[in-house]
């Protein structure tokens, strides 16, 4: 009886999945029958998808310098004397203040005003400032959670007109802090609408642009070409406080810039709204000039197709959550090494991002090559990308990881041998921050085209989550100075090597690979029944 029963068991589960692969299959009898015209087809890069543009620009900038600002906002300024007394760095002050000094004033020396000089959180006591970094992170990580669910449920549009409205008045109001407490309590709950207004911006602006040019524009319009714009604004601000106004500012136009614009036609489509739909299509195509008397007859044909496809998709559609990444062993080493590589590469970047102080040169200059070396190798890589078929993202994580390892172990022996800052440290730090570009896009890449259609979003959901955590405790990995200047970059390595053998161990290429729809059939998971 029980082996009888096990087996009708499992003839539900594959009766359960039969039933999925014919949903998948009326969806596509669905697309063939659909007219010659289609959704895709109202999209064009026109005036409309030009003000898109413009918004996904001021969006890109304004994210960038909200997740950044503690680059310039978090400095710590160097110690050149004490009392009229030349001194050097930290080390000589406490000796200086041993001998009973310790009334003397310190003079500081320092590129941009940050919140320490401002506040007198100088060498010891400066690590308060740094450890206000992981809140705020915390910020980010809870609204990037957040307003996903907003997205989905009350509109792209919706969602980024409250993100950057947020992030505009938190900014401002942090422009105020009469402290550092409130500086972090104003700027944590500015981070939670930053997280909004990066996880948004993308979505909205995909949805918006035709197919053929989404990888050029996502090349074009990034965070590497704004990581040279930020730069040159921070020096013209000069201090936190106007800095803060400025960002206020930066969210205040792209609010008008989203406001200007339509909901996304494939969400309405996707929630049924087709009444909606199809007057912010018509509101498009008389943006870009293009509206006939033929128009709205093929739109409403589209439409009705579009509403069709949604309908059968939704009706046997099953609900999977975040233990189906782990439903086989081959899925759980994969989503494992995925999520623990993007910590470790979040941690090395922004390890070093928050410590850009230590190097030597202008603060400015160092991340404006910074944010250019990121976008020239980015360009490089998509020519290489498109142009080689053997040039796959699993070979692209492998090389930028060796460069990442080749830059770290320089700078580790350079710290050894007692050197601190100078060339070395910093051509070091630029090119690990601009390589490691590289891992975030080829890795998203990889998630993307390896995991089933049925999971791919929770993939891409989790990755991004668990980012965060590794760029929550970055800041306090300088830290470890304290004890010798070599172990941070000697840690960073480790973590590095770590990444490099698992990705190589347990990640395939995905380039060129066929998409799979569904997960593996219920009898070859791991937790049987229960996923």
């Amino acid at each position: 009886m029980t082996k009888g029963r096990a087996t009708n068991t499992e003839e539900e589960h594959d009766s359960d999945d039969e039933e999925e692969e014919e949903s998948v299959e009326e969806v596509i009898d669905a697309e063939k029958k659909s007219p010659t015209v289609s959704l895709e087809n109202f999209v064009t890069l026109r005036w409309y998808c030009m003000l898109v543009l413009v918004m996904a620009e001021l969006t890109a900038f304004t994210a960038t310098a909200s997740s950044k600002v503690m680059v310039f906002a978090g400095a710590n300024p160097q110690i050149v004397g004490c009392g009229g007394v030349p001194l050097s760095g930290c080390y000589e002050l406490a000796a200086y203040r041993n001998n009973g000094t310790s009334s003397c004033v310190p003079e500081l020396q320092y590129q941009f005003k940050s919140v320490q000089v401002e506040f007198n959180y100088i060498c010891e006591d400066a690590k308060a400032v740094k450890n206000t970094i992981s809140v705020q992170t915390a910020g980010i990580l809870v609204g990037a959670a957040t307003f996903g669910q907003i997205s989905d449920t009350f509109g792209r549009r919706r969602a980024l007109l409250l993100s950057t409205l947020g992030n505009a008045i938190f900014n401002w109001i942090s422009a105020y802090s009469p402290d550092l407490f409130w500086f972090m309590v104003w700027r944590t709950l500015a981070g939670a609408f930053t997280g909004g207004v990066t996880v948004v911006q993308m979505v909205y602006m995909v949805e918006n642009i035709p197919s053929k040019d989404r990888m050029w524009i996502q090349n074009s319009i990034t965070w590497s070409p704004n990581m040279i714009i930020f730069p040159f604004v921070a020096w013209l601000c000069h201090d936190w406080r106007t800095m803060s106004v400025v960002i206020a500012a930066a969210s205040v136009a792209t609010f008008f810039a989203v406001f200007l614009l339509e909901e996304s036609p494939r969400w309405l489509i996707q929630k049924g709204r087709l009444d909606e739909a199809r007057k912010s299509l018509i509101k498009i195509r008389k943006t870009d000039r293009l509206y006939d008397e033929t128009f709205e007859k093929e739109l409403d044909e589209v439409l009705l197709v579009e509403s069709e496809k949604f309908a059968r998709s939704s009706k046997k559609s099953k609900k999977y959550t975040f233990i189906h990444l782990f439903c086989t062993w081959k899925m759980m080493a994969q989503s494992f090494t995925f999520i623990s590589g993007i910590m470790c590469t979040t941690f090395i970047v922004y390890a070093l991002m928050y410590n850009m102080e230590k190097l030597s040169g202008s603060l400015y200059w160092n991340m404006a090559i910074m944010g250019a070396s990121r976008w020239i190798i980015n360009i490089l890589v998509s020519i290489a990308d498109y142009r080689f078929a053997w040039f796959g993202r699993k070979m692209i994580n492998q090389i930028a990881m060796i460069a990442t390892l080749l830059s770290l172990f320089a700078m580790a022996v350079y710290a050894y041998f007692g050197s601190r800052g100078g060339i070395i440290i910093s051509i070091g730090t630029i090119s690990t921050v601009a390589t490691c570009s590289q891992l975030f896009i080829a890795k998203y890449l990889m998630v993307n085209e390896l995991y089933p259609t049925a999971v791919r979003n929770l993939a891409v959901s989790a990755v991004s989550t668990m980012s965060r955590f590794g760029n929550m405790f970055s800041a306090q990995a300088f830290y470890l100075s304290d004890i010798a200047e070599w172990i941070p970059y000697a840690l960073l390595f480790s973590c590095q090597l770590y990444d490099f053998i698992i990705l190589s161990v347990f990640l395939p290429e995905t380039k060129g690979v066929h998409l799979e729809n569904h997960l593996p059939p219920k009898h070859k998971r791991i937790f049987g029944k229960r996923t």
